[in-house]
């Protein structure tokens, strides 16, 4: 074997030693939350480097978009701000009085904990108090994702409506077809809650609670207002209806000649952690009608504070709002729901998210743009990754398959 060759061998031999020192220190300190998520490994997948961060998130403490001077205004705001009549969401509230008294942090038997508990298999816990392992793991995965504690509220808040929409959604149907706060007690009990409360107990209790409640706020929250810590889409998408950019949408490859050896920061380069800024490119281009390249957007975002680590770990989750503001648009977080995402699309935004694991998605993580739902009511994407990043844009996707792998707390409707 000549040296040179000896040499290579074992520079590649030594490379993945670091890679898995580096990979057993990011699990030592997995406590310390991390910077950010959504990171760009397009490159790295495609290299057989599949280290991914869960904890790695820019997304602050939610709660200080809650509105309200309780706990309880801000509950009924939260979801009055989601589209719920005030009657719907006094339901909800008087079963979370019922279960808490509207403490996110009490567990079942009454005792108040502070943020360093961890939720016990069997044991309530939280505004709802979420019994069982199969759905407190999800709560906690929702507050790792997000850079939250399990006790937050508007974490709490964010997951009942994350359940409401995927593994709870009858209940979310049975409570919109509620006209009066004791009939949406009543509904969201059996549905959503499931106590041993007797169906009297739930009449007379829940639903006198939600009654109270009503009555209580009836003149001071009015149906159609009110504020939630991630969705400003009140309203729901209009089914059968197709948005923009079903065609006429610029496609850009983070692995174009033209930019792919650009820099990223000062640590990667547009191909290996660019998918972030080529993602807004493809919105900025479609928007304005402008030719912004993933050079233009990588090179400004840079320079102002989109880079995770310099770079090497992709993008901050602020990306959205440092370039489209720049270029002149406004981003909005909203929520991970099929409805949410429709109706923004419908009317004219371009969705920018992130997530991990299957496609279109990367196993480290990686960003795309939802552009448009089809009359059938599928999900066109813009995906940089590229030659799989261009079939994937030619793909008609089920929405379930992108909520399956998308980061939560990491959804943004982008308009002009």
């Amino acid at each position: 074997m000549a040296l040179g060759a000896y040499s290579l061998v074992m520079f590649k031999i030594f490379k993945k030693i670091n890679l898995y020192l580096c990979i057993l220190l990011t699990l030592f300190f997995s406590f310390t939350p991390a910077k950010v998520f959504g990171l760009d490994y397009g490159f790295y997948s495609s290299n057989d480097i599949l280290y991914y961060d869960p904890n790695g998130c820019a997304k602050s403490d939610g709660s200080s978009n809650l509105t309200g001077n309780d706990n309880l205004e801000k509950i009924l705001r939260y979801y009055v701000g989601k589209g719920l009549t005030l009657a719907q969401a006094s339901g909800i509230a008087g079963n979370f009085q019922q279960e808490s008294g509207f403490e996110p942090l009490k567990i079942e038997g009454g005792d108040v904990v502070d943020n360093s508990y961890t939720p016990v298999d069997g044991e309530g816990y939280g505004i709802a108090q979420w019994t069982f392992s199969e759905r407190q793991v999800p709560l906690m995965d929702l507050a790792k994702s997000t850079n939250r504690q399990y006790g937050d509220l508007s974490l709490q808040l964010d997951f009942s409506w994350q359940e409401l929409n995927s593994n709870r959604s009858g209940a979310l149907v049975s409570l919109k077809e509620a006209t009066t706060p004791e009939d949406a007690a009543y509904v969201f009990h059996r549905d959503f809650e499931g106590s041993n409360d007797s169906e009297e107990f739930v009449k007379s209790v829940r639903g006198g609670n939600a009654k109270a409640i009503y009555d209580e706020y009836q003149s001071t929250i009015q149906d159609g207002s009110g504020s939630s810590s991630n969705s400003s889409a009140s309203c729901n998408a209009e089914s059968g209806k197709a948005s923009d950019f079903i065609n006429g949408f610029a496609i850009y490859d983070q692995y174009d000649s033209q930019w792919a050896d650009k820099p990223y920061g000062g640590s990667a380069t547009i191909a290996e952690s660019g998918c972030g800024p080529s993602a807004m490119a493809m919105i900025v281009t479609a928007l304005t009608g402008q030719a912004v390249t993933p050079l233009d957007t990588a090179t400004y975002g840079a320079a102002n504070g989109t880079t995770a680590n310099d770079g090497a770990d992709g993008s901050n989750w602020n990306i959205q709002t440092v370039i489209g503001e720049h270029w002149g648009l406004k981003s909005t977080q909203i929520g991970a729901s099929v409805n949410e995402i429709n109706t923004a699309l419908q009317g004219g935004a371009l969705i920018i998210t992130s997530g991990s694991g299957a496609a279109p998605f990367t196993a480290g993580g990686h960003y795309i743009v939802i552009r448009a739902v089809t009359a059938e009511g599928k999900w066109l994407i813009g995906d940089s990754n590229g030659s799989k990043g261009t079939e994937n844009s030619k793909t008609e996707w089920d929405p379930e398959t992108i909520l399956n792998g998308m980061a939560k707390g990491n959804v943004w409707a982008v308009t002009k």
